[in-house]
C-alpha cells in the first residue's frame, strides 16, 4: 500500500471503496486490524454441532456465513457472529467431505460440494436439493475452488491427477465426456500421473489457475491458453516460441528441492493459495515449510546468478577482483541507519552466543528495513551455522543477493565458497575459493580459510562430489536444446515436465516452525489488513502466526487436541475459523485478559525444525498417541 493510501482519513477510504470494488474488504480490515491484536488472539467460541471431524471450513465472500463439511456427509453453515446454525444440509455423498465452496453470484444460496466418493454436488442451501452432480472423477476430489467473476463454473483437483473445470448450468454425460471437463493432467518426473492434492484461481487475475500436486513444483496456468499445452505435448510439429509457453505454464519450487536424478525425498503441496493482491502465491509443503513466491518479481534459482569467473585477475591489489561477467559497477560503503545498526549490532551478539535462530530473525527485521551485503552476508554465516533442512541453500541465496548489491563484499565472497561446499558442489566451491584468494591474497593466512581449503581438499580426494553445480546451471542454461527437441516424434510427457521443471522459479521467503507430517490436507494462509501475517495449521494441534516479511513466529495457539488442519481467515474482520480432528470449529479473535498462547515457543519451533528433517514423517496418524 503506497504512502499516499496510508495517510487517507475514513472518508477518503470509503470514496476509494466505492470506485474500486477490490479494496473493500482491505479498508475494512483497515480500520480493526493492528499488530497489537495479535497478541492478545484467543478462544472466542466453540461451534459444536458435527458428529466426525471437520475437514474443511470456507467463508462466504462477505464472510456473513461459514461453512463446514465433515466424514458425516453433512455440511453445515454458521452465523459466526451469532455462532448459530444457519442451515445443515445432509448431501447425498456416500464418504467424507473434503471441499466447499459457495457459488459466485447466486447469493450464497447455492454451496458445491468434492467427496471421497470420486463426485462433486451442487446443492441449494434454502431447499437443501441436489441441483447437479459429477462422477467424471476416478479419485477423491481433494479441492475444489471458484472465480468470483465466473457465475456458476468450479474447478476440482482430483486423486486422479486432473483437473477439471464444471459449469452447474451445463448437464453432460459423465461415462463419455470427461474430456470435456478435464481442462489439464498432473504428470509427475517419469511421466507418470500423479495426484492433484490442491488449487487456487486468483481472485484478480482469474485466468491463473495455480495447482498442488503429490510432488514439490507448484504450477502456475493461464487458463485462457492450456490448450496451447495440449499442441505442446502431443501434436506440434514446429519449434515454441518460448514466451508464449512461459505466459502458460510457469513451475515454482525451492531451489534446494529441484529434483535430479538421485532424488529420494518425497514432497507434497498440502495447500495452497494467492494473496488477496494476486501478487502472491503462499505453498504448504508436506514435512517442509511453509513458503511464499513472489509473482511480480520472480526469482532464478541461486544457481543462475552466481557471479561467473575468469582466469585472468586484475591487478593482484588488495581489495580488486577478478572480471566478473555483468558484474555491478562497485558502490562506496554505506553506513547503516541507526536502528538497522543497533538491529545488526543484536544479532551479531547473538550469533557470537551461537544463538542463529535468533540472530537470523534480528537479521530478517534489519534486511526489512535496509538491504545491504553485509547483512545478507551476515544472515548467510547465521544459515550455514544452524544448518536446518533448506539453510545451506538458503545461505548461497544470500551470498548471491549480497555479490549483487556489493560485487566486492568480502565476506560474501567467502560466504559463497563455504556454502557451495556445505551444499556438496566441491568442484564450483573450488573455483570460487580460487578467485577469493586472487582477490584478497591475504586472506590465505587465516584460520576459517585453511580449514575451509584442507577440507575442500579431502572431500576432493575422496571423491564426494555428489553433483556438480556447473553442470546444474549449464543444464538448466540450455532452454535452446530443450525447445529444439519439441517435435511431435519427441515430446514425451518426461520431456514436458523437463522443460518446465528446469525453469522453475525460485521462493521469495519461508516460515519456519511448524510440523506438517500426519495429513496431507494442512492449510496457510494470509491474514491482516496488509496481508502481513502467515498462518498455517500444525501437528500437535497448533498453530501458527508469522510476520510476513520478517518471518518472525509471533504466536503459537493449541487449537485441537490432536492436528490442527483448516485455517480460514475471516474476509475482513480479525477474526479466525480453525478445525481438525475435533468434532467442532473454533473460532479465534483478540480477548482482553485470557492468554491462550502456549509456552516455550522458540523450544517448540527448534525442535520442530529440527525433528522435521531428522524422518520423513509417518505414512498414517496414530491416533492412540
Amino acid at each position: 500500500m503506497s504512502s499516499a493510501t496510508k495517510s487517507q482519513n475514513i472518508l477518503q477510504l470509503i470514496r476509494n471503496r466505492e470506485l474500486n470494488d477490490h479494496i473493500r474488504t482491505k479498508y475494512a480490515l483497515k480500520s480493526n486490524m493492528d499488530y497489537k491484536c495479535i497478541s492478545k488472539l484467543g478462544l472466542l467460541a466453540q461451534l459444536k454441532r458435527h458428529g466426525e471431524t471437520v475437514n474443511c471450513l470456507q467463508w462466504n465472500e462477505s464472510g456473513s456465513i461459514l461453512a463446514s463439511s465433515d466424514d458425516d456427509h453433512q455440511v453445515i453453515l454458521w452465523d459466526p457472529f451469532l455462532q448459530k446454525v444457519k442451515t445443515t444440509l445432509t448431501t447425498l455423498h456416500h464418504d467424507s467431505i473434503y471441499s466447499v465452496k459457495f457459488i459466485p453470484g447466486c447469493n450464497d444460496n447455492i454451496v458445491v460440494t468434492g467427496s471421497g466418493d470420486w463426485s462433486s454436488h451442487t446443492y441449494n442451501v434454502t431447499t437443501g436439493q441436489k441441483l447437479s452432480s459429477c462422477i467424471c472423477s476416478q479419485g477423491i476430489i481433494n479441492r475444489l475452488a471458484v472465480a468470483n467473476d465466473s457465475p456458476g463454473l468450479y474447478w476440482c483437483a482430483s486423486e486422479d491427477g486432473c483437473i477439471s473445470q464444471h459449469d452447474m448450468r451445463m448437464s453432460h454425460e459423465c461415462a463419455t465426456e470427461k474430456s470435456k471437463t478435464t481442462l489439464v493432467t498432473i504428470y509427475g518426473n517419469l511421466g507418470e500421473k500423479i495426484e492433484a492434492k490442491c488449487l487456487d484461481i486468483n481472485q484478480l487475475r482469474t485466468e491463473q489457475l495455480a495447482v498442488g500436486a503429490n510432488d514439490q513444483y507448484v504450477r502456475l496456468y493461464d487458463r485462457r491458453m492450456i490448450q496451447s499445452l495440449s499442441s505442446f505435448n502431443m501434436n506440434y510439429h514446429s519449434k515454441y516460441d518460448s514466451n508464449v509457453v512461459n505466459n502458460t505454464l510457469q513451475y515454482f519450487v525451492p531451489g534446494h528441492m529441484h529434483s535430479n536424478d538421485n532424488e529420494t525425498k518425497k514432497y507434497i503441496i498440502t495447500y495452497l493459495t494467492f494473496n488477496p493482491d494476486g501478487k502472491e502465491l503462499l505453498a504448504n509443503y508436506g514435512c517442509e515449510c511453509v513458503y511464499l513466491y513472489n509473482l511480480v518479481n520472480r526469482a532464478d534459482n541461486a544457481f543462475f546468478n552466481i557471479p561467473k569467473v575468469t582466469k585472468v585477475p586484475r591487478e593482484n591489489i588488495e581489495g580488486s577482483s577478478t572480471d566478473l561477467i555483468d558484474s555491478h559497477v562497485p558502490v562506496p560503503y554505506l553506513i547503516l541507519p541507526n536502528n538497522v545498526l543497533q538491529l545488526k549490532l543484536k544479532a551479531n551478539y547473538l550469533f557470537e552466543k551461537e544463538d542463529y535462530t535468533a540472530a537470523i530473525l534480528l537479521y530478517n527485521e534489519a534486511l526489512n528495513i535496509h538491504e545491504c551485503g553485509e547483512l545478507f552476508s551476515n544472515r548467510a554465516a547465521a544459515y550455514i551455522k544452524r544448518k536446518w533442512h533448506g539453510d545451506l541453500y538458503a545461505a548461497l541465496k544470500d551470498c548471491v543477493t549480497a555479490l549483487k548489491l556489493e560485487p566486492y563484499h568480502m565476506e560474501a565472497h567467502f560466504q559463497l565458497a563455504v556454502s557451495l561446499f556445505q551444499l556438496d558442489k566441491l568442484k564450483d566451491s573450488k573455483m570460487y575459493l580460487d578467485q577469493f584468494t586472487m582477490i584478497y591474497p591475504s586472506y590465505k593466512t587465516s584460520a576459517a580459510y585453511k580449514c575451509l581449503y584442507s577440507d575442500l581438499l579431502n572431500a576432493l580426494s575422496n571423491n564426494k562430489d555428489k553433483f556438480d553445480g556447473k553442470k546444474l546451471i549449464e543444464s538448466l542454461d540450455s532452454k535452446s536444446n530443450v525447445l529444439d527437441v519439441l517435435h511431435i516424434e519427441q515430446a514425451q510427457k518426461t520431456t514436458f515436465e523437463k522443460y518446465f521443471r528446469n525453469q522453475a522459479k525460485d521462493y521469495h521467503r519461508r516460515y519456519n516452525g511448524h510440523i506438517n507430517f500426519f495429513t496431507d490436507s494442512k492449510e496457510a494462509n494470509y491474514f491482516g489488513s496488509r496481508n502481513q501475517f502467515i498462518v498455517a495449521g500444525s501437528d500437535e494441534g497448533l498453530f501458527f502466526v508469522w510476520d510476513k516479511n520478517t518471518e518472525k513466529n509471533l504466536l503459537i495457539l493449541k487449537g485441537d487436541n490432536c492436528i490442527v488442519n483448516c485455517i480460514q481467515p475471516h474476509p475482513s474482520d480479525f477474526l479466525l475459523a480453525t478445525s481438525g480432528l475435533d468434532m467442532e470449529v473454533k473460532l479465534w479473535s483478540p480477548l482482553a485478559d485470557e492468554k491462550y498462547d502456549v509456552d516455550n515457543t522458540i523450544t517448540i519451533i527448534n525442535d520442530n525444525s529440527q525433528r522435521r528433517f531428522m524422518q520423513d514423517g509417518p505414512d498414517t496418524i496414530d491416533m492412540a498417541t
